[in-house]
């Protein structure tokens, strides 16, 4: 009995003396204290320096070993393309299972910007819990003009070709990044493309983000592009038409110091476009033959200014600027022929809209880094909003003719008008705390307040008009912990949000929402990951579909808003995998992914008859649940020098009934956007892109939406200067066309909206330059510097 148990004691203190110790850390770059990707890691038992255990740091600059033993000494071995080789000692922490030697610096090798060599066209995907990230290659970059441009070519987001409105996988409520700092449109147009290393796609937004926000792009751009004098200009002439064109300009200067960096830019367009429209209703025995015409006078323009500075390396600082205004003028002409009960009647509006909207908006972004080797750090953001003299003002006469002709005027009503003065003001704040520990936690919180101010003086003939006064104050908070492991991460988070929206009454209406959020990610190896990932959103009504304005500029549709609309939730479920296939000059990265979203209190636009009045009204409502699921490919591939991008969306839709204006309906609708890029011999680049749509389903309208075709011929000359020639849509007679269709049980409606084009012809010219003291190196990942397929280039900016 002693003896086993004198036994047991010393296999107890042998196992506890030579306790199994998992050792890990991060990779970091010197300069830049971002993730390194890649690097090979030995685990080497001293003093022998026999390898124990070797692997290479995720996408996090993570890497764990497994079987070290707390009684041994040991040290690590780095090694990696584009960085000094690191050996470094491991420090013995016995009585602890895990052994974190923090954040290890890895110093870059020196490269000269004039001659580097890179792989020039290879767009690499790398999936992380919360994100996709894709690198941008050169030949993106040489046939891109701005960062509004690159986005085009990312699988997954959608860029509209007229007004530039951005959108994700359908969804249109994005938020924009610049290295995780809030910008806006015109910012991301005043960066130059070679600036951008780094798209990243968030489809599934952590609980910093404010619970309406449907999707996240963030640019990370090259730290080494800050120094020295440079700028670019471009300008662009569209011909579409007979009657109608779209012109561009665009200009930024930036300036920077070692410390500090100043940035200007400016960006405008023109636009004189003409569309035209067709519509058919029938409801019992009314029916209604509608033409209309449209010409739109458009300008759009946009000012960034401001400064980044960091003091050290603990702090940055971004102070930033942006004034943005557009204004249209919309002449139309619109022809309705009635028939009901057995009478006819044909009546013409002729109406004027003008229209200036715009505003400024100023933001401070603070960022310090109590220990870079951790990631312990602490950012504040605040931003303020106001509106400038926004206006909409329409003026309409309806005159009646005689249906059996069609010339002879019966009688006209005088001209009447319908305006709206809006003043808008937003002050937003948030701040966030991360807080690491064993290298391979992290615990976010943080807060955040929305102050949203909506004043609208509404004026119309309508006995029923309401001025908006409308004020929303949203105060959030969210906590989440994410645990990072060898082969993958898993991150859990909730945020609380309570809204007090007002009125002017003596009710304020008040929302509670609690709405949790999982991220996790799992790597089989290095070349085939999965991704699963849930989270529940809110959708807010708009400012414009809360306004009370009854407008009658069409005469058979009144429109107004709906001052009691509610929130309306989604929950969204995306299981996504990512393939990488190599074969030495020829890569693929697919992801397949399959994704389910349930809807509750639908906000939908309504057509229905009024009962009394027996005129059509137009209004938004909270309707009933639906859902939504279906499958996405997005495929990346590299033959060669030939860059080939495309990303295929599949979905079926369903709404439950509302009322008798929606019956229960299932319909399905896709969409396929694909982009190819080649160079060609002396500095020609070929490119064509293609955007095709399916029906899309949206409460009552079925929506079904002409395809855009690009092919593209551009020309880099030396003087870093670049031509380009893009035909749009070549063998079609429309630049645009769509047609949408309701049919319910007491009415049917299809609308044809189309735009002609004559020409469909841009030409744009592209220039940059760079002056001052030289940059030392620019990073590339390791992607990009892959040895099977690098070639000597000239580096020009």
């Amino acid at each position: 009995m002693h003896r086993t148990l004198l036994l047991g004691l010393s296999c107890l203190a042998a196992f506890s003396v030579n306790a199994r110790q998992v050792i890990t850390g991060t990779a970091t770059d010197k300069e830049t204290q971002q993730p390194v990707e890649g690097a090979q890691v030995n685990l080497l038992q001293l003093p022998d320096s026999v390898q124990v255990e070797a692997t290479q740091t995720s996408s996090d600059g993570l890497f764990m070993f497994y079987k070290a033993d707390s009684a041994k000494t040991y040290c690590l071995k780095f090694q990696h393309a584009l960085y000094k080789p690191l050996s470094l000692p491991v420090a013995q922490k016995k009585g602890s299972m895990i052994n974190s030697v923090g954040a290890v610096t890895l110093e870059p090798h020196q490269y000269n910007l004039k001659e580097i060599v890179v792989n020039g066209n290879k767009m690499m995907v790398t999936e992380l819990g919360d994100r996709t990230v894709y690198s941008i290659p050169e030949g993106i970059q040489k046939t891109s003009t701005d960062g509004v441009d690159v986005l085009r070519k990312v699988p997954s987001v959608q860029v509209d070709y007229l007004n530039e409105d951005i959108t994700v996988n359908g969804k249109s409520n994005i938020k924009i990044e610049v290295d995780g700092i809030s910008r806006d449109k015109g910012y991301l147009k005043r960066l130059h493309p070679s600036q951008i290393s780094k798209m990243e796609v968030i489809t599934n937004p952590s609980g910093k983000y404010d619970a309406d926000v449907d999707a996240v792009i963030n640019v990370v751009t090259n730290p080494a592009m800050r120094y020295g004098l440079k700028g670019m200009y471009y300008a662009g002439a569209f011909p579409i038409a007979k009657d109608g064109y779209v012109g561009m300009g665009n200009a930024s200067l930036d300036y920077g110091l070692e410390k500090i960096s100043y940035y200007v830019a400016a960006n405008g367009a023109l636009q004189k476009i003409g569309i035209n429209s067709d519509m058919y209703r029938e409801s019992g025995s009314n029916t209604i033959d509608q033409n209309a015409s449209q010409m739109i006078n458009a300008g759009m323009s946009s000012v960034n200014m401001g400064f980044i500075y960091d003091p050290d390396e603990h702090n940055d600082i971004n102070f930033n600027v942006a004034y943005n205004n557009t204004g249209y003028k919309l002449d139309g002409s619109t022809w309705n022929r009635t028939e009901s009960d057995g009478l006819s009647s044909l009546l013409k509006t002729t109406s004027n809209t003008k229209n200036t909207s715009g505003g400024l908006t100023t933001s401070l972004f603070y960022k310090h880094a109590f220990d870079k080797k951790t990631q312990h750090g602490l950012e504040a953001e605040i931003n303020y909003y106001n509106s400038l003299g926004n206006q909409t003002k329409s003026n309409f006469q309806n005159t009646y003719y005689n249906p059996a002709d069609s010339t002879t005027e019966l009688y006209h009503i005088p001209w009447q008008q319908e305006r709206s003065n809006s003043t808008v003001r937003n002050l937003y704040g948030q701040s966030n705390y991360t807080l690491p520990f064993d290298s391979v936690y992290f615990f976010n919180v943080g807060i955040s307040a929305n102050y949203n101010r909506y004043i609208t003086d509404n004026t119309s003939l309508s006995s029923s008009i309401k001025d908006l006064n409308y004020t929303d104050l949203r105060l959030g908070s969210y906590a989440e912990v994410s645990r990072n492991f060898s082969n993958g991460s898993l991150r859990v988070g909730t945020r609380f949000e309570n809204s007090r929206v007002d009125f002017t009454s003596s009710n304020p209406h008040y929302y509670r929402s609690i709405l949790p959020y999982v991220n996790s990610l799992y790597k089989f190896n290095g070349n085939n990951s999965l991704k699963l990932a849930y989270s529940r959103r809110v959708i807010r009504p708009t400012s414009t579909q809360l306004n009370p304005m009854v407008s009658a500029l069409d005469s058979q549709t009144i429109s107004k808003g709906n001052i009691d609309l509610k929130p309306a939730y989604r929950d969204n479920f995306q299981l996504t995998y990512d393939w990488k296939l190599p074969i030495k000059k020829v890569s693929f990265n697919i992801s397949p992914q399959l994704y389910y979203e349930y809807q509750t209190e639908l906000i939908q636009t309504i057509i229905s008859q009024n009962s009394v009045t027996k005129k059509f009204e137009s209004m938004p409502t909270n309707i009933a649940n639906g859902y939504e699921y279906g499958g996405a490919l997005s495929v990346n591939s590299q033959i060669g020098q030939i860059l080939f991008n495309s990303n295929f969306r599949y979905s079926f839709y369903h709404v439950d009934k509302y009322l008798d204006q929606i019956d229960a309906m299932t319909r399905h609708g896709w969409n396929w956007n694909s982009f190819v890029m080649s160079p060609l011999p002396h500095n020609f680049q070929f490119m064509t892109m293609l955007y095709m749509t399916g029906p899309v389903l949206n409460g009552q309208t079925e929506t079904k939406t002409s395809s855009i075709f690009l092919l593209g011929l551009g020309k880099q000359f030396k003087n870093n200067s670049v031509l380009r020639l893009i035909a749009y849509n070549p063998l079609t007679s429309n630049f645009y066309k769509s047609t949408t269709t309701i049919n319910t049980g007491s009415l049917y409606q299809v609308q044809h909206n189309y735009m002609k084009k004559d020409y469909g012809f841009l030409l744009m010219y592209v220039y940059s330059f760079k002056v001052g003291k030289s940059i030392e190196r620019q990073k590339r990942t390791v992607e990009q510097q892959s040895q099977d397929n690098m070639i000597k280039l000239p580096m020009t900016y």
